[in-house]
């Protein structure tokens, strides 16, 4: 968390500045706080959150408590998101992509970050053995209200996304790029909203939820009608059989085209073993326009030159699916 480390840092700076070399009065102080074992006695937990950062130095042990409390939120959260993107994969024709991944993560850690703005450095202690103790507290009000805010701005995006695939997505591609937005979006959200109900017991209802969106893309999916071009060699029948899985309609004739090339060098020995490498492009097309085109990197290795090709061939298949679904879902590569 990037950005977390630069909050730790400007916070750590007011730290630093009430920073003096401790005399040998203050160091002879050597009874422990109850905060630094039991914070809860000064600051309640129905009203704050806290966490203890230990440290060479008080700016050290100030990032540390810091960062501690963020811990709270991410742990559980990057917990759930795993879970959430199992369930997703499972669910959903279109499955969670490297790409929708990667965003999920991100929207993740900016929330967290954003929670934690208010976080405040209370008390601070040196150890008889020159060890720093740090208290950070945040108000769970602050924290509270700063997730409400984000829960409602993604509610918003999400109706704008969903409104913008109904009404005026230019192609099929972009309006099933649009409902795999929300439908990532709708999972932060409900990150937010479990971080939230921890917070105060209880969440914001939503009018579009995850399994909602899922539902739009999959009537999306079944609205499509494909064919695929005749010359898109051996892999014909595995492109047909992906697009059937994703719930798309296969036909002869369709101003909708999905087309495939791949482009491979000469194989190479090395080691005894025969190597081939390439990549492998699939396009789709609608009234004779390329509205989406992605290229994957493939290799395949054998000890006998004559099975790279039944070998590469068996590689595409059991990928298909995943090109299929970044294909229709991720932004539009020309």
């Amino acid at each position: 968390m990037k950005n977390i480390s630069l909050i730790v840092s400007v916070l750590c700076l007011f730290v630093l500045n009430g920073c003096s070399t401790p005399t040998a009065q203050q160091r002879a102080i050597s009874e422990r706080p109850d905060w630094v074992d039991n914070a809860q006695v000064k600051y309640p937990n129905d009203v704050y959150l806290t966490a203890v950062g230990e440290g060479s130095s008080r700016v050290r042990s100030s990032k540390n408590a810091i960062t501690n409390l963020a811990e709270i939120f991410s742990v559980s959260v990057r917990a759930e998101t795993k879970t959430l993107s199992s369930s997703i994969k499972q669910q959903s024709s279109l499955g969670v992509t490297l790409e929708s991944t990667t965003s999920l993560q991100r929207n993740i850690e900016t929330e967290t970050e954003q929670t934690i703005e208010g976080v405040e450095i209370k008390e601070s202690w040196l150890s008889p053995t020159g060890e720093y103790y740090t208290l950070a507290v945040l108000q769970k009000r602050n924290a509270a209200r700063n997730l409400m805010e984000s829960i409602l701005e993604f509610d918003q995006k999400t109706q704008e996304l969903i409104d913008y695939s109904r009404k005026t997505a230019p192609n099929s591609i972009l309006a099933l790029n649009a409902l795999r937005s929300a439908r990532d979006l709708q999972v932060t959200r409900e990150m937010s909203n479990s971080q939230l109900k921890y917070l105060n017991g209880s969440g914001v209802l939503n009018d579009f939820s995850r399994e909602d969106i899922e539902q739009l893309i999959r009537q999306q999916l079944a609205s499509l009608q494909i064919s695929v071009e005749r010359e898109s060699g051996e892999d014909k029948n595995a492109l047909q059989a992906g697009l059937s899985g994703l719930g798309v309609t296969v036909v002869e004739q369709s101003g909708l085209q999905i087309a495939s090339v791949m482009d491979f060098n000469e194989p190479t020995f090395v080691n005894h073993w025969y190597w081939l490498r390439g990549s492998y492009q699939l396009t789709i097309s609608e009234d004779g326009k390329v509205i989406s085109r992605k290229r994957w990197p493939v290799k395949v290795s054998s000890k006998q030159k004559e099975l790279l090709a039944p070998r590469l061939q068996d590689k595409l298949n059991a990928n298909m699916t995943q090109y299929l679904q970044q294909l229709f879902s991720d932004a539009p590569t020309l």
